[in-house]
């Protein structure tokens, strides 16, 4: 390879012969479920919102009034510039509701478990994954140190019997 982008756009090329490379579908949401793309409605069934809580009409204005108090971002991490009185708000709440003594709030689904993961296993133990088990999940996995070993989508007597499992264990 002659530079970096001769390098990208072989990568690009492998995986778009593979039908694997992916792109940006541009979509908008229609109160909850719904959401159009390319001039088309449909029920989306890949979104988080299960509750349909970002349409909430008391959110928005809570969202709003936050935005007044407090402004639009915190400008670092919580370490970097400081904790922001809203988590800790939020986190207290959360804590009460479940019947915990804290709480831990992260950004995404991605982020807590490739910070949850780490802090609960490490080097010298080993990790068990179904190969269809999403990214993060392996990313948190392999973050840890510990050994992470896949087995087949749902087969059960592939974990069991796995040689490289039993070698590891």
């Amino acid at each position: 390879m002659s530079s970096l982008a001769d390098f990208a756009l072989a990568k690009l090329a492998a995986l778009e012969s593979r039908h694997l490379r992916r792109a940006l579908v541009t979509s908008v949401r229609h109160g909850g479920v719904m959401v159009e793309r390319g001039g088309r409605r449909y029920v989306s069934f890949s979104c988080n919102d299960y509750l349909g809580l970002t349409a909430h009409p008391a959110l928005a204005a809570a969202a709003r009034d936050a935005m007044e108090k407090f402004g639009v971002g915190a400008g670092a991490s919580r370490l970097v510039t400081g904790n922001h009185p809203l988590y800790d708000e939020l986190e207290r709440r959360l804590a009460r509701l479940k019947g915990t003594a804290a709480a831990c709030v992260f950004g995404s689904g991605y982020l807590a478990n490739t910070g949850i993961i780490p802090a609960l296993v490490g080097d010298g133990d080993l990790v068990a994954i179904d190969e269809l088990a999403h990214a993060c999940l392996f990313a948190g996995a392999r973050l840890s140190g510990a050994a992470v070993v896949p087995f087949r989508h749902n087969d059960v007597a592939h974990l069991i019997t796995n040689r490289s499992l039993v070698k590891l264990a």
